[in-house]
């Protein structure tokens, strides 16, 4: 007989792998058992919140969520005088007061530019003296041969009548042609003189633009005036023009700003750094600047009437800007501009936009990827006849 305790034992084991049994046979069981498909996503165009609608439009659906985000402002015009180019520039030059001769009381920002500067003034004062000998050698050569003309005319009236010997009258004629060879060879060498002298002078001039100075800013600056330079990127040339008025802000002088003038631009842009010379005259009526000094400087400060949008409304794509232009209800088209400074929170539309339209501000990040498919979905498309190039 087996005894009570060990029966009791047996049947609890037992009753244990059952349990056991049926737990993996349940987990088993779930593992393998078919799950339910996953309900159905409803993928179709227009029932999306937001897709491209055409080539350059978006369309948005009105009342979503996404739609609730966008800052939707009404483009105005406002009259400001913010700069249109900001660029960083140094002084030159600087004119100091004084009785001295006007070569002598320039100062220069380096000795290179000092030592151009003196060669330009040596080969002007060269190529003027070598244009007044010039003038002087023709006049001679002029006078000296209408004398001896004279002479071999009156020699030959004479020869003709008798009273005068052949001879003399072709020693005459030896004689013009002399003095016609040697003034020749005087104007040649005075045209020799003054063109050499023009071409160090030219010279000596770019080389003066290429280091920063306007020669002919130099001849006619005043007394309380600092000369100026600065190199504005080739996107932006357009903007800058002679007589716009400017102002800097030195980094040496903070809290105060000088006001000036545009006066020329450099005739060639730099080929290595694609940027044009700028050259401008500052007022410092009270003798601060000093050369070599670095401001930050806003180029066109003219009261003008300007466009302008939130700065989070444009989109960059591609080396050209973009805003979303209302273009019907829940409908949205991709316009280029071209942007200018930022005036606080706010950019200056130069191009594209001309006020009263309505457009996305804060949010339209959100629509750029869709906005980068309109661009590649306008290049693809086809222009109808009666489509606007």
């Amino acid at each position: 007989m087996i005894p009570r305790a060990t029966s009791s034992a047996v049947s609890f084991r037992h009753a244990v792998l059952v349990a056991g049994g049926v737990l993996i046979l349940a987990v088993g069981g779930w593992r393998f058992w078919p799950a339910s498909p996953p309900p159905a996503v409803d993928r179709a165009p227009n029932s999306a919140t937001a897709a491209v609608a055409g080539p350059l439009l978006i369309s948005v659906k009105p009342g979503s969520l996404l739609e609730q985000k966008f800052e939707i402002p009404t483009v105005r015009k406002e009259h400001i005088v913010t700069p249109l180019v900001m660029v960083t520039g140094a002084v030159m030059a600087r004119l100091r007061p004084g009785k001295e001769a006007l070569e002598d009381r320039w100062q220069f920002s380096n000795v290179e530019l000092s030592g151009i500067y003196a060669d330009w003034e040596k080969a002007r004062t060269e190529m003027d003296f070598d244009a007044k000998r010039l003038k002087k050698t023709r006049e001679l050569t002029a006078a000296q041969l209408q004398s001896q003309e004279r002479v071999v005319e009156r020699l030959r009236k004479l020869v003709a009548t008798g009273t005068e010997a052949v001879r003399d009258l072709a020693m005459a004629e030896a004689t013009l042609l002399e003095i016609q060879l040697e003034g020749q060879k005087a104007v040649f060498e005075a045209e020799s003189a003054l063109t050499q002298a023009t071409h160090s002078h030219a010279d000596l001039e770019r080389q003066l633009l290429q280091a920063g100075v306007d020669p002919a800013l130099l001849e006619h600056a005043d007394a309380d005036s600092a000369m100026m330079m600065a190199d504005v990127p080739e996107v932006r040339i357009s903007l800058v023009k002679p007589g716009q008025a400017c102002e800097a802000h030195f980094f040496g002088l903070p809290g105060q700003t000088f006001h000036g003038t545009v006066r020329s631009l450099a005739p060639a842009l730099s080929s290595e750094r694609r940027t044009l010379r700028v050259f401008f005259e500052l007022d410092d009526s009270r003798g601060q600047l000093k050369p070599g000094m670095y401001a930050e400087i806003g180029l066109g400060t003219d009261p003008r009437e300007a466009v302008l949008v939130p700065s989070d409304g444009v989109l960059h794509i591609g080396g050209t800007d973009f805003v979303l232009t209302d273009a019907g209800v829940g409908l949205w088209r991709v316009t280029p501009v071209q942007v200018g400074e930022r005036a606080g929170e706010r950019v200056e539309i130069l191009d594209g936009l001309k006020g009263g339209e309505r457009l996305i501000g804060n949010g339209a990040i959100l629509l750029k990827p869709l906005v980068v498919e309109a661009l590649l979905k306008s290049k693809q498309a086809p222009v109808d006849e009666g489509d606007d190039p």
